[in-house]
């Protein structure tokens, strides 16, 4: 059985519990109201009791509000043109635009799913966030002076000018299907909590009698809707100042569950000596992985895996090289890029330090990982502090979508040379697309793989091809690609993702692998199509 109890008006407390519905009720008083039953959307699996007040409501509204209120104010400015919306006149500090990639890479995945590694495991994902460190420092000395050679506002333009028309489309579709499917599970982690809230709302009061895919779909219009809005206001420039104002909140938000799960913890008799022992005996401390071959944080190619992905990130998607176009010049952009992986770095600590005390706060493995922040936020923080936390989930999703959506618009008009619409129809299109994609996940199963793992892996089939495409343009060993006719070059770059599959499918790689598989097996296809192309010149 599921119950609502109300406090007051303003302030309810909701339990669930699928399994035992009185284990959760040995803290309450007796309700002397009828109860009402629901099923608890998304949260299925294990005890619940979230309190939500009128003052957590009023900061979500809040943040609402200024996100909105940013989105107009900043798009007073008018944009001349194409460039001017998308780059928005390289005219924003390289600061502003550090904060804006490390925003836009932080999706709910990272705030919500992140602390659920260290919480079942220990923290040897960061063996992968030194890898994008390092992967950015590459990408800042190799790809960056070359982009601004180049002038170029998309970088798959540089494709279309060394390869030919039928590459940059190419490169452009993987791009596009890598950004639909990945955000479409980023979007989908962003609506558990706020699905769960909306559950508590409805059947409370009684203002809608619906299922719970109703529910789950109607929190994802909510919070594309509000994306949607303030991307197509104001373009870029908007995207970039929110996405900074969306840092610093969820950030903020992440060192206060930190601090306050500390506090607690203290409270409980738990000192700082006895948490550090026991994370010791329990290897949570563990960074290093040298012995289990297979995992996916395996060391070396943990590392390398960060470092390709990062390359295929950061460097050839268009996503974040259009924030290192935007700035005012090549030093600023390399600054930008760098600080961003300094900032992540010290985020994933933040993050993972916030699931080893998670451990050491439930120690129940019945919890699924990638909900156990989301539990802890909406039983244990108190009013308004949740509202803040909630508010800054909201904040790390809409950063990814609004950026997703600016850069499918940019891509869309530059190089597939649709035109004929304007630049906020494209971006009302390609919301409206990535909210599609969201709801697939509603009816997929990620069995043993959490949805961090699951996001990750979806670009690792695609990246491969495209960063080799860029290698060539600047690791002589790779030069010969560039001989490559237009017909072949693209079908080395369309075949590599679907052999990359069917590797991983057959051997049952971590996704950390799959991307140096991927720029091999294009590099090799690209020389084998060459000495075909060479046979079928001579004979002529």
């Amino acid at each position: 059985m599921n119950t609502i109890k109300q406090e007051n008006l303003w302030e309810f407390q909701f339990h669930f519990c699928e399994k035992n519905p009185m284990c959760c009720l040995s803290s309450y008083k007796e309700p002397q109201f009828k109860e009402k039953e629901f099923s608890g959307s998304f949260e299925n699996e294990f005890c619940l009791i979230m309190h939500f007040s009128f003052l957590d409501l009023t900061v979500l509204l809040f943040y609402v509000g200024l996100v909105l209120f940013s989105g107009w104010f900043t798009s007073r400015k008018k944009d001349k043109d194409s460039a001017s919306y998308f780059l928005a006149g390289k005219e924003i500090s390289w600061i502003a635009l550090s904060f804006s990639i490390v925003a836009t890479e932080t999706s709910t995945l990272t705030f919500l799913s992140i602390p659920g590694l260290s919480y079942s495991s220990n923290l040897t994902f960061l063996s992968l966030g030194l890898g994008f460190v390092l992967g950015r420092i590459i990408v800042a000395k190799l790809f960056i002076p070359m982009y601004y050679k180049s002038g170029f506002i998309s970088v798959y333009e540089w494709v279309g000018n060394h390869y030919g028309k039928i590459s940059q489309k190419t490169v452009t579709f993987l791009f596009k299907l890598t950004r639909i499917l990945g955000d479409g599970v980023r979007m989908y982690a962003s609506a558990i909590p706020v699905a769960i809230l909306l559950e508590v709302f409805l059947k409370q009061f009684s203002l809608l009698k619906t299922t719970n895919l109703h529910i789950e779909i109607l929190s994802l219009l909510l919070i594309s809707g509000i994306t949607i809005l303030y991307t197509v206001q104001g373009g870029f420039r908007s995207v970039v100042w929110v996405d900074s104002i969306q840092f610093l909140i969820y950030v903020a938000g992440g060192i206060f569950a930190l601090f306050y799960l500390g506090s607690i913890l203290l409270k409980n008799g738990f000192d700082a000596s006895y948490l550090i022992e026991n994370a010791n005996q329990t290897n949570k401390f563990q960074i290093f992985e040298w012995t289990d071959f297979s995992s996916a944080y395996f060391f070396p190619t943990a590392i390398l895996g960060g470092i390709l992905l990062t390359l295929g990130t950061h460097g050839v998607d268009q996503m974040f090289v259009q924030r290192i176009l935007a700035c005012r010049s090549e030093s600023d952009a390399q600054k930008a890029m760098i600080s961003s992986g300094i900032f992540v770095f010290f985020q994933f600590v933040l993050f993972l330090s916030i699931g080893v005390l998670l451990y050491f706060y439930y120690k129940d493995p019945s919890i699924p990982k990638d909900k156990v922040f989301s539990k802890f936020i909406l039983e244990e923080v108190p009013s308004p502090i949740t509202g803040f936390l909630l508010a800054a989930i909201l904040a790390s999703a809409m950063s990814t979508l609004s950026s997703s959506i600016n850069s499918l618009s940019l891509t869309t008009k530059v190089d597939l040379k649709i035109e004929q619409f304007g630049s906020g129809t494209l971006s009302l299109f390609w919301g409206m697309i990535l909210l599609l994609s969201s709801l697939l996940p509603l009816f997929l199963t990620t069995g043993k793989k959490g949805l961090v793992e699951l996001g990750l892996s979806i670009s690792s089939y695609t990246v491969g091809p495209i960063i080799s495409i860029f290698l060539s343009g600047r690791i002589q060993s790779f030069y010969y690609m560039q001989k490559l006719k237009d017909s072949f070059a693209s079908l080395a770059i369309g075949l590599t993702p679907i052999l990359t599959l069917i590797f991983g499918k057959w051997t049952g790689s971590s996704f950390t692998l799959l991307v140096p598989f991927g720029i091999g097996t294009c590099l090799l296809l690209g020389f084998s199509l060459l000495q075909i192309q060479n046979r079928l010149t001579s004979q002529k």
